[in-house]
Formats: C-alpha cells, structure tokens, sequence
C-alpha cells in the first residue's frame, strides 16, 4: 500500500517570501498572543452551503493542530481523531488500514455564521472540498497528517474537488494566500481587511466554465495536457506526464538555460532584488556565484536546473542558506517569466521587476501567464509558481494588523464589490470595480485596494452616503462633495485630481444598533433567551477575563456615546470597551445592581472612535452581568431617543438588526415573525423567508437601500428600511 503524501510545514511553504519564512522561525518559538482574525465565507458558487466542506490545519507551539470549524476551537492532532469511515480504494484500507479518516470536517451549513476565528497559527491551511469531506489521516501532534495526494491512484480523495487557502497567522502580522501552484480546481477570492485602512483582495473574476472555456481556446500545445476536461481540473504542468522525465516538454526550459549559463560564462549577470540588494554573478564550471554589491554576501546555484526544478522551485533552486534561496528564487522566477534579456550586455543592470517585460519571448510558461491575466485575476495577482511573490506578482496579503478575512468560494464573478461607494475605472460604470466601506482613503490607501487615482472614472454611491474628494492626499486642498447614486469625474476633471477621499454618512445623526448574540468571536460566555422588550437572546454567564468581539462600521471619526442594555443582580460590576484586540482601551463602564439577571437598564458612556470598518471588543475583568444589545450613536444627548426606540419595539414585537447589515439580519422578537420579504427600491422582491428564526442571510443583495415586510403572528404587517452595506 502505498502511503498519502504526508505534508509538514517546509513543503507547504516551499518558495514563500524571506518576510514570510521570518514569520514562521518567530511562531516556531513564541507564545501564542497574536490577534485572533475571523475568516468568513462566502458562498459565490454554484454549491450549496450542505454541499460545501471546510476544515482547518496547521501547526501551533510546535504541533500540528486542527481547528474545529463549527466553535473555532483549536485542537491538537491525534490518532484518535480518525474516526469517520472513508473510501476503499483497491482494497487499499489507508495509513491507519481500517479506512478511517479524519473527522475534522463541517459542512458549511453548520459553521456559526459562516465564520471561523483564526488564532496564531503556522503551515495553515483552510481546506474547502465540495459534495464531499476530504479523507486526511492524522498521525498525531509530531507526525502531521496525510493530504490528498492525486498521483496515487489508491488515493481515497480521488475525484473530489478540493480548493484551500494557505495562511501563517504570525508576529508581523497576518501572511494569506489563494494558490494554484499545485493546480486550479474551482474559483477562490479572499479579501483582508486591517487597522490603518488596509484592505486587499485578490481572486478569480470568472466562473469556473468561462475559465475553462478560456483556458482551451488560448492554451498552446504544449500547455493543453494540463486541462483534465473530464474532472475541470487545470494541472501545474509538473504534474503532467508532457514535462516529466521521457515528456514530449521535459527540456522545455532547458534552451534557454543553456544560453543563460554560456553567457554569463564570459560576462557579468547584474540584478537589482529590491530589498535584498543588487547582485553580479558570474559562472565557473556549472556554478553561478553571485556577490552582493553592497557588503560582498555570497549566494550560489550549484549547478544549471532542470526544467522541472525551474517550474516547482525545487532542487538546486531551494538550496543552501538563506542568500543562496533568496537569488534562487529570483532566477527562477526570472526564468519563468522570460525575464533575463539576453540581448543586453554583460554587466548591465537587468530589470527583474518590470511585469510589462514577463511572458513576452519564448519560452515562459504559459500557465502561470494564463492566471495573471487581468481578465481572470483580480488586478492580475495569484500565486501561479512557487516564487510568484518575488516583485509581489502573487496573491500574498500581508496585513501587519489584521481585522478580519472573507473567503469567496467560486470567485468574484458576477458579484458586486462590498461598500457603500464603489469606484470604477470606466465611465459607464464598468470594467474594473472596488468598493470602499465608510471611511478615510489616500492615495497609498488606494493604492493598495489597486486603483490608483487617474484609474478612477466614475462613482456609484448607495443612497444616504456622500463621498467627499480631496486634492491632497491629507483630505485638504479643493474638494468636491457626490451624493448622487452616479457620477462621472471625466466631466469635470476631477478623475485625475482626486488623491484622497472621504465615504461617510450622508445623515447628520449617526446610530447602529449591535445585537450582543451577533459577536464574530468570544470567549467562555453562553446564550440564553431573554424576556427583555423583542425577545431574542442575550450574551450571560460573563466571567472575569470573558470577552466578545463585534464589527462596526463608523461614518467618521469623532465622539460617540455607546449605550449598553444589561442586567445584573451584583454590585459594581464593570464593561470595558476596547479595540485591537485589547491593546487600544477606549473607556469603561460600571454596571449597577438591577435586581436579577432579566432586569434590564441601560448604562452609557462617550468615546472617541476612528473612522472605518473594524472590530471592536467588550471585556470585563469582573464578569457578573447580563448583555442584550448596544447603540452607538453620535447623538450625545441620545438617552431619551433611547428610550423612544425601546417602546416601538416592544409595541410592533420585533427588532432587525444590525442596520446597516452586511451579511446576517437578526430577529428579535422572531417568535413572533411569520414571515419576512425583503424588495429592492425597484420594488422586485429579492428575499422571501417563512417562519424565519433568529436570523435571515441577506449576501445575497447588492449593497444599497432595500425595503423588508414584516408579516407578524397577529396579521400585521409592517415595513422596514434596511441598509445592505
């Protein structure tokens, strides 16, 4: 029997970036306080939610862990763990020989939410299978675990589509990436969202039939075997008999290395490797010694590689010490993407970075120019090949101070970009497209949501929000104030002048109401059913050292009171408001005695917020007391208005919220909802809902104002604004 390939931390991150490689020496030895970051997913596919499988692997303290996707709790791996019957494949009864795997799945049916918390974690992969678990085999918290492994006939993971996301949750700050560097399988997106603004997104803009469709009327001949049109599944072309030893493809690189290694036998190769410096090299027998011009560091390729080390990366390409793979790796790239010109003279500086010179002269390989296409990848990026992040061509997001992730499984195609303002790059409201949440953006800003400010050729702006554009990237200097749904900056030249700008509400009174169930993550609080006005849930069973963490999403920055609804039969017990994971306090309240657990007051107290969407947390180092909802609102003297707000609920007997909502709508008072509707202002009816619950998903709308009829159990009904973000 042959074993499943066994996976361990130095393979899954073969070819990542030095910054990257740092990350993952620094986990290998500290303890585990980095910020938890909640992934959601969203389901862009042509799958259900039963139908789609996740689960979550990786190493932590020097362990190899999995996450238990349905509570995000971290468990180390066991023998133990493989319980769940799998396939027989020729009789093959797997590493354990019983055919029993790892039950370490969920469907994504059954995930909170549809989000898992992350905490510090290395080697990690997010494992997204659809119609069916994948079957891992786990040999324990030193052995690691046994993944699909496709050149194994035997294998049990045979015909089941597999995508993942790789990620190192690390002390500088968040590494996560889509891949198809072993092959592409079905469309991914991700996006990750950070303090100070950062925000990137990378992913597939194509469904998975047009890329397909495309893939077989632009791949030459030599590429083609790489499609397995029977199963969907475009292959690496290493994972092909074409470019394997005895191929039709095995030499296909090797021309042009043969001329690389007989010039720079007799002349210097000279590159500039951005923050690593700038080499010269030069090659005596079979070795290419390259030296460093700044401090004379040495680094060396041992020999010519192959064709097949050149595509993975591997051999005499990932050999050596750190300088030797950092020069490795910018040859490989370099030659994957036809990037050394041999038609420049010896000991001229070669320009490595220029993507206007990659995959231009034969040979390259093709596949990874076919995945850095702007038509099939969001603003070109994906990790086509193992070194794909040398220059930053890959799909790798670095957030120093992560916030929070969403996964888009199937991609991006025929969605729209989330945010209340979306730019586009054509002036009919086309092409190219990124949404901006509320709040401040200059130029680096946009820049790192990729556009920059001459790309920007029209605006879309969703009812009750403006957008102010500025001259200078510090928000000064003339502006120019939008309210309108759309607007064309080409007329009044506004597309090339705008170097920051401003999303923010439109209303001069600010309130958002949280529902305190609706955390995206806690620790060691409960839920129970509260008889406060509306009904619904409340946060209990608080204890010092508890916690939950909520997304806010703030019009501007400035003064807020937050107001708490709670209830506590102690005295002076106290809440802290914080964000940052708890390394930014933003103020604290005392809770009184209000008589028992279901007696329900409000305290209160102002704090200074930043503008934008981010996650906010509320602890307590007291524990003792009941949460059923907060408001934020910049309407300081908003007691009263509280107070208002109450009494209508309780009189209709139902809340929504949050309002705005991004992806879940939650009830209060559901038991006595028989039904919701939710139109859009065209009056098309979007979301019908029997008997809905507690919850209702609304990812499907577009962002912008949509109406919800509420049908109650006594007959009447009543209609709602509700704000998609």
């Amino acid at each position: 029997m042959k074993t499943i390939t066994l996976f361990r931390v130095q393979g899954l991150l073969r070819g990542r970036s030095v910054a990257m490689l740092f990350a993952l020496t620094l986990l290998s030895s500290m303890a585990w306080s980095q910020p938890t970051v909640p992934f959601t997913l969203t389901n862009n596919s042509t799958y259900t939610d039963a139908n789609i499988f996740v689960a979550v692997v990786g190493i932590q303290n020097g362990n190899h862990v999995w996450i238990d996707t349905r509570t995000s709790a971290v468990r180390v791996m066991s023998t133990g763990d493989n319980t769940v019957q799998g396939p027989v494949v020729n009789g093959d009864q797997g590493p354990g020989g019983n055919g029993r795997y790892a039950n370490c799945f969920a469907r994504l049916s059954e995930i909170p939410n549809k989000t898992i918390n992350i905490p510090g974690i290395a080697g990690c992969r997010i494992l997204i299978s659809f119609n069916s678990q994948l079957w891992l085999y786990f040999f324990g918290a030193t052995g690691g675990y046994a993944a699909p492994n496709l050149a194994n006939p035997n294998d049990p993971n045979q015909g089941i589509r597999f995508e993942m996301i790789e990620l190192t949750n690390a002390a500088n700050g968040l590494w996560a990436n889509t891949t198809r560097v072993d092959s592409y399988q079905y469309p991914m997106g991700l996006e990750v969202w950070g303090n100070s603004g950062f925000y990137k997104k990378v992913g597939e803009l194509k469904t998975h039939a047009q890329i397909i469709s495309q893939w077989q009327s632009q791949a030459p001949a030599a590429f083609a075997g790489c499609l397995d049109a029977a199963k969907g599944i475009i292959k690496f072309p290493s994972k092909t008999s074409a470019f394997l030893a005895g191929g039709a493809q095995a030499n296909y690189f090797g021309g042009y290395i043969d001329q690389i290694w007989s010039k720079y036998s007799s002349a210097d190769l000279v590159f500039n490797a951005g923050d690593a410096g700038t080499w010269r090299g030069r090659v005596s027998g079979q070795v290419f010694t390259f030296t460093r011009t700044s401090d004379g560091q040495v680094a060396t390729i041992s020999r010519k590689p192959t064709t097949i080390e050149t595509m993975e990366g591997s051999g005499v390409l990932a050999a050596g010490g750190q300088w030797d793979k950092v020069v490795q790796a910018q040859i490989c790239a370099a030659i994957n993407r036809h990037a050394i010109d041999l038609n420049l003279a010896g000991g001229a500086t070669q320009d490595f970075a220029s993507d206007a010179r990659y995959y231009i002269a034969s040979p390259f390989n093709w596949y990874c120019k076919f995945w850095h296409q702007t038509d099939i990848s969001h603003n070109g990026l994906t990790y086509a090949f193992c070194y794909d992040d040398v220059f930053d061509k890959s799909s790798t997001i670095n957030a120093p101070s992560p916030i929070r992730a969403t996964i888009a499984v199937g991609g991006y195609a025929g969605t729209t970009p989330s945010g209340v303002a979306t730019m586009y790059k054509d002036c009919n409201y086309a092409g190219s497209a990124v949404g901006l949440p509320v709040g401040d953006y200059n130029l680096s800003a946009l820049n790192s949501r990729g556009i920059l400010n001459d790309d920007i050729s029209s605006l879309r702006i969703n009812s009750g929000y403006r957008v102010t554009l500025y001259e200078n990237d510090n928000f000064t200097g003339a502006s120019l104030v939008l309210t309108a749904d759309n607007s064309c900056l080409v007329a009044n030249s506004w597309n090339d002048r705008a170097t920051s700008i401003r999303v923010a509400s439109n209303s001069a009174t600010f309130s958002s109401k949280v529902e305190a169930e609706s955390y995206i993550s806690m620790a060691g609080v409960q839920l129970e059913a509260t008889t406060d006005a509306g009904g619904g849930q409340n946060v209990g069973w608080i204890e010092a050292g508890d916690w939950m963490a909520y997304n806010v999403n703030i019009p501007a920055a400035g003064t807020y009171k937050v107001i708490y609804r709670v209830a506590s039969p102690n005295a002076n017990t106290t809440l802290r408001l914080e964000k940052d994971a708890g390394t930014t306090q933003l103020g604290s309240v005392t809770i009184p005695n209000t008589g028992g657990w279901q007696n329900w007051t409000n305290v209160s107290h102002n704090v200074t917020l930043p503008a934008g969407a981010y996650s906010i947390g509320i602890a307590t180092s007291t524990g003792g007391f009941n949460i059923n909802y907060f408001t934020i609102t910049n309407n300081l003297s908003a007691r009263e208005a509280q107070t208002t707000i109450e009494i209508a609920a309780e009189e209709q007997g139902y809340t929504l919220s949050p309002n705005p909502v991004r992806d879940v709508l939650f009830i209060g008072g559901h038991e006595k909802v028989k039904r919701v509707k939710i139109f859009n202002v065209q009056g098309q009816e979007m979301i019908a809902v029997e008997n809905p619950g507690r919850s209702i998903s609304v990812q499907a709308l577009r962002p912008g104002l949509h109406i919800a009829v509420i049908e109650q159990t006594n007959g009447v009904l009543k209609k709602e604004k509700v704000l998609k973000e």
